[in-house]
């Protein structure tokens, strides 16, 4: 039985989706203040600590997640999925209740607007688990002993793999890039209006561009991602092919090819045709990285009723026939 290992390096990658939409929150607050009482953006200082205080809560609950886990001896990927959306919806409701933001929620979008952390919150904890790694749980109980009999041969396997086919590394894959395509315009939007100077185009933005239209934004481009993601994986099985920079060529190609297809019926697709393909090469390489290998299943078994018929594909019989004289 192993546990996940305590590792600085994980809680830093399990905290970049988190810090992501904690960011894109407080653009969000700021703008929506701009609307309501357009005096000012609020003092640097406290922008900061506010921001600080979050991903203290943030990586302060995901570890205490962690050990949890590890007390409990559960190490799946998919269970520390699970803790970090918990412990991400558990801050947020912390800094609800301790008023650690810029501005509180309008009715009706408390939890619509918590569903972010808690999206992020679970690929944060997916990411740990990841990222850093198993041990033993006996290792520390059992170590003199280890030391005294030996320690044992690793386990290895020389036998034919594959890339796996995880549903896990698909969510990631086709989540992070629509995340980051949707994240760097609209987080631009302040610094290309002159910091709100302009009150309509601050109205605008934070009318139109709430946290509820982000959500939906993102999982309406999930879905198709994750239908292209599937048949990226599916074309580089049947290629045999299993590193990430095949992975990310294959899918740069599909993407770009796939655009090009709409290009032919919607010209002003063409100017996505470059980003498509980034973004596809991205979804190609984050999966390879997540999804791992598997060996290759034996063939089933064959149900034979003539023991006769059990002739190789290359044996002489399968091409030539036998020749009876008859009278």
């Amino acid at each position: 039985m192993h546990i996940v290992k305590n590792s600085p390096r994980a809680l830093f990658a399990a905290l970049i989706p988190l810090a992501i939409i904690e960011a894109v929150l407080m653009v969000f607050a700021i703008a929506g203040g701009q609307v309501i009482d357009p005096v000012g953006v609020p003092a640097p200082d406290q922008i900061v600590s506010l921001y600080a205080g979050r991903m203290a809560i943030n990586a302060a609950l995901l570890f205490a997640g962690h050990i949890t886990l590890r007390q409990w001896t559960i190490s799946s990927r998919l269970a520390y999925g699970l803790m970090g959306g918990v412990m991400a919806a558990v801050s947020y409701g912390i800094a609800i209740r301790n008023h650690i933001q810029l501005a509180t929620p309008g009715d009706g979008t408390v939890v619509t607007i918590g569903l972010l952390p808690t999206i992020a919150g679970m690929i944060g904890g997916f990411l740990y688990g990841q990222f850093a790694g198993l041990t033993p749980v006996a290792r520390a109980c059992g170590a003199a002993a280890a030391d005294a009999a030996g320690a044992a041969p690793p386990i290895v396997f020389d036998g034919p793999v594959r890339v796996r086919t995880s549903v896990a590394g698909v969510a990631i894959a086709a989540l992070m890039p629509t995340v980051l395509a949707t994240l760097v315009p609209y987080t631009l939007v302040p610094f290309l209006t002159n910091g709100f100077a302009d009150k309509s185009t601050a109205q605008i933005f934070a009318a139109v561009i709430p946290a509820q239209t982000f959500m939906v934004m993102m999982v309406v481009s999930v879905v198709p991602s994750c239908i292209f993601m599937l048949c990226v994986h599916q074309i580089a099985r049947a290629m045999s092919r299993r590193s990430a920079w095949e992975y990310a060529a294959i899918g740069g190609v599909a993407a770009f090819a796939c655009t090009l297809l709409l290009v032919l019926v919607v010209p002003i697709f063409a100017a996505l045709l470059v980003p498509s393909a980034i973004c596809g090469a991205i979804m190609g390489a984050l999966y390879r990285r997540f999804a791992g290998l598997e060996p290759v299943p034996l063939p089933e078994a064959v149900i034979a009723t003539d023991p006769n018929a059990l002739v190789g594909a290359d044996h002489p019989s399968r091409r030539q026939h036998g020749v009876i004289l008859s009278n």
